[in-house]
Order: structure tokens, then C-alpha cells, then sequence
């Protein structure tokens, strides 16, 4: 039995698929809450303050469908993983939840054995990126190598990425190009690498970074003489 103790919060008009999924999820180690219907399931996100690791979701709901509390759920809380469930098979339907920002869709009926596997596979894919950076609107997520400004993703090479990485890691602490060849690319050789390149790929951070980002532009300093460092200001 996993002991995980993430919170899901089922959400199906059909009492007897509640009751089925919630023994197999607590039998994991879950804690699972329950809404009949859309209202109660934004009543429920809101009096919890938004605290579920995850949401299942049926697709037909006597009052607002499953799209519609999909939508709105994403639109408050984007990196929430949301599992849809659905009697709708057809290519279009799984289309148009996936748009709405569901992450992964199940077509009714299905084994609530499979549904726990899909659940746990959602929590150990989202929640690995636990060991987030985050400065300010930027966020790094180590073990992936993701980072994102302001909700954007930021597609760095892999230099560019460990240069930022080590200067946010070290931060208000000023580094030669010369360290920085060293400590990124692992390299002092000049006839391999010189300062231009630490220059270029600060360039190209700040261009990266901040074009999503204004107010994080001084962020990255240079000091003349001396080198770069990482300072929020």
C-alpha cells in the first residue's frame, strides 16, 4: 500500500462509481473527496483553498459539464492534474477534453484497478517536479530541466540552462568568466572555450528569459571587471 496521502477529489454524479474508486484509492493510501456535481465540486476546490493534488472528472454532470469545471479549474490552477472520465469514445470528444486541459482521458466503462495506476503515474509524473526553484515568476524544475516564466515554457539549450542554473543557485556572489568556463563547462581551456562564450550565453539568457519577464532583466548583473552574478532585486 502506497502512503501517500495526496488528495484527490472525485467528482461523478454516479454514486456507485464514487464509491468503487474511492475504496480502491484509499486502499493507496489517498485522501479522497467527493461532489456529485460541478457546483459542489468548485464549491468544494474553493472551501479546501484549492488544496486536491488531483481532480477526476466526469464528463456528463447534471449541472455544468465536465468541460466547463475542467476549463475552469486549469484556468485558476494550471499544473493541477485532471483525469477525465467519459462515456464519450469519439477522437473529437477525447480531442476536446484534452483542449479543455484535461491530462488524461478514460472511457467509461474501465477497471478502477487502471484508474489507480493512471492516477498514481499523473502524481509521480507532476509531482517528481517538486523540487522546483522559483524566483519570483521564474521556476526551474531541476530533475526535468524545465523552465518556465510566467506560466511560458523557456526552451534553453543545455548550456544555457546550466549556466543559469548555477548563477541562481549561487546567487549574489559574483563570477569571473573565467569560474564560469570552469564550473559550467567544466573547461579552462582557452584554446576550447574563451569569455566570449559566458558573454553570449548571458546574452542569450536574458534575451530568453526576459522576454517574457521585463521586471526580471537586472536580475542578471554584470559587473564590469569583475563578471556576472544572480541578484533579485
Amino acid at each position: 500500500m502506497m502512503t501517500n496521502h495526496r488528495r484527490v477529489l472525485l467528482v461523478d454524479d454516479e454514486t456507485r462509481i464514487r464509491t468503487i474508486l474511492r475504496m480502491y484509492l484509499e486502499l493507496e493510501g489517498f485522501i479522497v473527496e467527493e461532489a456529485p456535481s460541478g457546483i459542489e465540486a468548485i464549491q468544494r476546490y474553493w472551501e479546501n483553498h484549492a488544496n486536491y493534488d488531483l481532480i477526476v472528472l466526469d464528463w456528463l454532470l447534471p449541472d455544468m459539464n465536465g468541460i466547463e469545471v475542467c476549463k475552469y479549474m486549469k484556468q485558476r490552477q494550471p499544473d493541477i492534474p485532471i483525469l477525465m472520465l467519459s462515456g464519450r469514445s469519439e477522437e473529437r470528444d477525447r480531442i476536446e477534453g484534452f483542449e479543455a486541459g484535461a491530462d488524461d482521458y478514460v472511457i467509461k466503462p474501465f477497471s478502477p484497478r487502471e484508474i489507480v495506476l493512471r492516477i498514481q503515474n499523473m502524481i509521480t509524473r507532476v509531482y517528481s517536479l517538486n523540487n522546483a526553484i522559483m524566483i519570483g515568476e521564474i521556476v526551474l524544475y531541476p530533475s526535468a530541466r524545465r523552465v518556465m516564466v510566467k506560466q511560458n515554457e523557456v526552451h534553453l539549450t543545455p548550456k544555457e540552462y546550466d549556466l543559469l542554473y548555477f548563477l541562481i543557485t549561487h546567487q549574489e556572489k559574483v563570477y569571473s568568466r573565467e569560474v564560469l568556463l570552469t564550473e559550467v563547462w567544466k573547461s579552462s581551456h582557452r584554446e576550447i572555450y574563451d569569455t566570449r562564450t559566458v558573454d553570449t550565453h548571458i546574452k542569450r539568457l536574458r534575451d530568453k528569459l526576459f522576454s517574457y519577464y521585463p521586471e526580471g532583466n537586472g536580475w542578471i548583473r554584470t559587473l564590469w571587471g569583475h563578471g556576472y552574478m544572480f541578484k533579485k532585486i
